[in-house]
Order: C-alpha cells, then sequence, then structure tokens
C-alpha cells in the first residue's frame, strides 16, 4: 500500500478514535448530570398531607388586622395610664426603664403571652381571659377590670411583634418577630430578603391556625387581585413557604457546569493537539 494511503488510513482512524472518545466524555457527563438530578416529591414540603385551599384573590375584604381575634401563644404589649402616678407604675413595672435604653428590647420585657387556655397573669388583676378578643375589646376589658383600683385608668394594647416564620426559596429563611402590628406578605419576604431566582411565585403557601386547626392557603403573587384579598395580609404565627421552580428540584443550581466546560474544553483541546501531531 502506497505510503500516502497508508498516512490518510491513520489519519481517519486517529479521526475516528478521536470522535469515540469525546462521544464517550459527553456520554459520561450526561449520565453524571442526570444522575444529579433531585426529583420534586424530596424537595417540596406539604405534599397533600393537610387541607389547602386555592385563594380566590378576586374576593375583596378588609385587612386581617382589623378583624383579628388574640389567640393562644400571641404577645401583647399593655401600657396603664391613670391620675396616680405611683399606682401606674406598679402596673406598668420596669416598662420606662427598658425603653430608654431600647425600645425594642423594653416592648419585650414587658409584654404579655396568651396561655393555651387564652389567659393572660396582670398584677392585681391576676389572670384575664381574652382569648377570641379584638385588641380595641381587650383594651375596654383591661380598663373596666383597673377601675377597680385606679382611678380613669386608660390602657393602650398592642400586638408585642409579628411572628412570622419564612422557609423555602428564600434568601435568608427563619423565624422574624418585626415589631409591626400589620404585615403583608410582600412585607415579610422583604424581611427575609426575597425570593430567590428559583422561588415559584405562583404557588406561595400560607400554614394557618384556624380555631384550634392548621390550614394551608395557596396564593399567586404574580395576580394583581391579590392585594385586596384577606390572605395579603398575615397573621401572627403564620408560616410562609415559598416552593421551588422546576428547574431548582432538577439539581441545575448548583451543578458545577463551569467547571465541567472548562476541563471538558482543555481536554479536548489537548485531544485536538495529540491528533494534529501523530
Amino acid at each position: 500500500m502506497p505510503l500516502s494511503s497508508k498516512f490518510k488510513l491513520n489519519q481517519r482512524m486517529n479521526h475516528t478514535h478521536y470522535n469515540l472518545w469525546i462521544t464517550r466524555i459527553l456520554g459520561f457527563f450526561l449520565l453524571v448530570s442526570l444522575f444529579s438530578c433531585i426529583p420534586q416529591r424530596k424537595l417540596r414540603y406539604l405534599q397533600q398531607t393537610a387541607e389547602e385551599q386555592k385563594v380566590d384573590t378576586n374576593q375583596k375584604t378588609a385587612p386581617a388586622d382589623l378583624n383579628y381575634r388574640l389567640k393562644s401563644k400571641d404577645e401583647i404589649y399593655i401600657k396603664v395610664y391613670s391620675l396616680d402616678p405611683k399606682m401606674t407604675a406598679l402596673f406598668n413595672g420596669d416598662a420606662g426603664t427598658a425603653n430608654m435604653y431600647n425600645s425594642d428590647l423594653g416592648l419585650y420585657l414587658n409584654s404579655y403571652t396568651l396561655n393555651d387556655s387564652g389567659y393572660i397573669y396582670f398584677p392585681a388583676l391576676r389572670e384575664v381571659k381574652l382569648l377570641g378578643l379584638s385588641l380595641d375589646e381587650a383594651q375596654l376589658l383591661i380598663e373596666e377590670r383597673l377601675n377597680q383600683y385606679l382611678q380613669k385608668a386608660m390602657v393602650t394594647v398592642k400586638l408585642a411583634g409579628f411572628k412570622i416564620t419564612l422557609i423555602g426559596e428564600v434568601k435568608h429563611p427563619g423565624r422574624y418577630n418585626p415589631y409591626v402590628s400589620q404585615l403583608n406578605v410582600l412585607e415579610a419576604l422583604a424581611l427575609a430578603g426575597d425570593m430567590t431566582s428559583y422561588g415559584n411565585r405562583t404557588n406561595v403557601t400560607i400554614v394557618r391556625e384556624e380555631n384550634g386547626v392548621q390550614k394551608i392557603y395557596k396564593i399567586n403573587l404574580l395576580d394583581q387581585n391579590l392585594i385586596t384579598s384577606k390572605y395579603f395580609y398575615l397573621l401572627p404565627n403564620d408560616v410562609l413557604y415559598v416552593e421551588s421552580l422546576n428547574a431548582k428540584t432538577w439539581g441545575f443550581e448548583q451543578f458545577p457546569y463551569t467547571l465541567i466546560l472548562s476541563s471538558l474544553t482543555t481536554f479536548i483541546a489537548m485531544m485536538t493537539l495529540i491528533a494534529t501531531l501523530k
């Protein structure tokens, strides 16, 4: 066989061998990518395990806090005013001192937590049942009881913070306690640094206790009608869960594509150089 023919045959064989190696490598990385995928059922919480309801965002209602009724585990701040400064100080405890150093700390230290039966323990009044009352109703009840001891007692009752839990595809998941009396969904997400790029904005879950029963509501943040829905405003102790998009559940976020493509490019360049030298 002439030398030129042998050279061409060797070139074809080397080229075929080179293509075979490239195909094997690409197949290997494809296989690794597939095995790195994570099924959705292994990542998403609350999959058909509790009563849930799709929120009708066309239903316009008053903000939730206007109708809020106190529940067990709620924390409330109570401030007493009267014509007798000494007696007033007795009921307010060290609220003034704490507030001089840190208003948030003072609010926390001088709050009252409703127990499981809906009672708080208040100085002189002992147990006061506030379960199911609005903040205005709780204020009137405490004022009425205090008038037995004080002259023209006036009371301020507020929620001592707004405990809320954010989990899932948010940048800083955790339990937050902002010192506000009202909090909507967007403000709650802002506390956690907003959603990640993989947060599913059309299927956000609110877990809320109603009459001692945990219920689940699904809201769509892309629907502008949500702003006029009662579910736009959260309630104390709500849990906000942002589930992931399909792209995240298939493991695309943390797969090291940059490293793999860089390594693959280097390998192809080396193989091309070796084939050329041959």
